[in-house]
């Protein structure tokens, strides 16, 4: 092949992953949207390889992220060119990398010749695919942004293997499709006879099809409403306070959260009420009027508010430390229980290269956060609440802790008005509907700017307010025990699955 045709295929490769994603949201093509970076690899040497991964990386990283280079210059009030830089250093870090590794990895297993090879090449293909997302997403440099899973939370049945795998078991069998499409074109287009292997390693990928498709639906035919479920409501004001927290800030909209909370609980009962990510822009532990004011509205509908909002403490330097905080208020007003998030957001809630100052936020009084070191489940009176803080819900084994730790539900308090794009937050709300399938937990999602969407054990909405508009919504939600075998064994599958890519490459070396 051209080198000319290879990148050609390169980029018509990761222009259809992109629109797998939303807002397109085409999830079929998912099944079909690697095939042309495949044959683009069949036959390369190792510098086209390096090439094409670098090509393909660089290119899907933009097209499932768009809205990088606009939230960039927005947030950090930057000049264009700053956001532009940011985007492409942050795709040359944290996916080129992976996608490097797959295009390696692929050239060794892929195109052999022999029946048995051709015959276990889709699922060797696929595993390697899967290996490079779990470094991916595993890896300090790494981001789990979109993986290719997460395209298919629209086709219910296909998701709900991800109790046994999470998104890697998902990406495993639209990868394998992709593999086997792969391999007949070749056959096709291959002077020896290729055909009878290209068919069995198809008949190997329509099984794995097949697994996935009836697990799902069993799943799916055992799940319905669960009995005894909890009435709550879920507050998205769609309030903005820009990108950067001023003093003269300080305690602005609760009274707009208190007034949709109080006239939403007029017309329907809820015993829990769920207010985002940073819906406190003041210190709740060190205002009382504050919480008094909060109290006289749970009170009047016997409801207790779970919250986003900031914690300070003063550090052992003598420094205030600032925490991205969640807390529990029964309807005296009183705090019940605090989270503390752990897993920041480089260069937006952590700062790791302080040289780099034309990427630091100025914010008033909160500068940076510190990583917390509470996060055992919140009670509330819908059960033992575990909490996943905006980019928290990207990470599987994260929410799977949460489980481990006696979670009987998931909350996700977002916050995806900073973004500003609704691509973002459309593909956000996808990766954090999957972790209630992991789990099989309800997951209530509370966003500043939408989506907020009540979600079941299956991955189903139940309710939802749409993006950028302020709104209420009312749902119930069960507590539910049990442990699902990705909760237990965590990323195992995905180990699986890269150690059989390493063997495969190795032994064919």
């Amino acid at each position: 092949m051209s080198r000319s045709a290879a990148i050609a295929l390169t980029l018509v490769s990761a222009g259809a992953y992109g629109l797998a994603f939303p807002p397109a949201g085409l999830h079929l093509l998912a099944w079909v949207a690697l095939v042309p970076f495949l044959l683009a690899l069949r036959g390369a040497g190792v510098r086209r390889a390096l090439g094409l991964g670098a090509l393909w990386g660089i290119a899907a990283a933009y097209a499932v992220g768009t809205w990088m280079p606009v939230a960039v210059t927005r947030y950090y009030q930057q000049p264009v060119p700053v956001g532009i830089a940011a985007f492409v250093v942050c795709a040359v870090v944290t996916v080129v990398p992976y996608s490097v590794t797959f295009a390696l990895l692929c050239r060794r297993i892929a195109g052999r010749p022999g029946r048995a090879a051709l015959t276990v090449e889709p699922v060797l293909v696929a595993a390697a695919w899967t290996a490079s997302e779990l470094l991916r997403a595993r890896s300090p440099a790494g981001n789990p942004w979109a993986l290719l899973g997460y395209a298919q939370l629209p086709a219910a049945s296909v998701v709900q293997i991800a109790d046994l795998g999470g998104v890697f078991a998902v990406g495993f069998t639209v990868a394998t499709v992709n593999a086997a499409l792969a391999s007949l074109l070749a056959a096709g287009r291959s002077a020896t006879d290729a055909w009878p292997g290209a068919l069995r390693g198809s008949a190997v990928a329509a099984g794995v099809v097949t697994f996935t498709l009836v697990y799902g639906g069993l799943r799916l035919h055992r799940g319905g409403d669960d009995a005894g479920a909890t009435p709550i409501a879920v507050v998205q004001g769609d309030l903005d306070l820009g990108s950067q927290w001023q003093p003269e800030l300080y305690g602005a909209n609760l009274d707009a959260y208190l007034r949709l909370t109080d006239d939403a609980l007029q017309d329907r009962r809820a015993r829990l009420v769920v207010w985002p990510e940073n819906a406190l822009s003041f210190f709740l532990e060190d205002e009382p009027a504050y919480r008094a004011a909060i109290a006289r509205v749970l009170a009047a509908h016997d409801a207790e508010l779970l919250t986003g909002g900031p914690r300070t403490f003063r550090a052992s330097d003598g420094d205030a430390r600032y925490l991205n905080a969640a807390f529990v208020l029964d309807r005296s007003g009183a705090i019940l229980a605090a989270y503390e998030k752990r897993h920041l957001v480089p260069f937006a809630e952590h700062f790791p290269l302080p040289a780099l100052d034309v990427l630091r936020r100025r914010f008033g009084r909160v500068r940076e956060f510190t990583p917390g070191e509470r996060q055992a489940p919140l009670p509330t009176v819908a059960g033992a609440a575990g909490i996943l803080i905006c980019n928290e819900a990207f990470y599987g084994e994260v929410a799977a802790e949460r489980v481990r730790d006696g979670a009987s539900l998931l909350v996700n308090l977002t916050n995806d008005g900073w973004v500003g794009e609704p691509s973002y937050a459309a593909i956000a709300f996808a990766m954090s509907r999957l972790r209630a399938v992991e789990t099989r937990r309800w997951l209530v999602r509370s966003s500043t700017s939408g989506p907020s969407a009540v979600i079941d054990p299956y991955g189903r909405v139940t309710a939802e307010a749409p993006l950028e508009r302020q709104e209420v919504i009312a749902s119930g939600v069960t507590a539910r025990d049990g442990t699902t075998p990705y909760v237990a064994g965590g990323d195992a599958f995905g180990i699986a699955c890269a150690l059989a890519a390493a063997l495969a490459a190795l032994r064919r070396a």
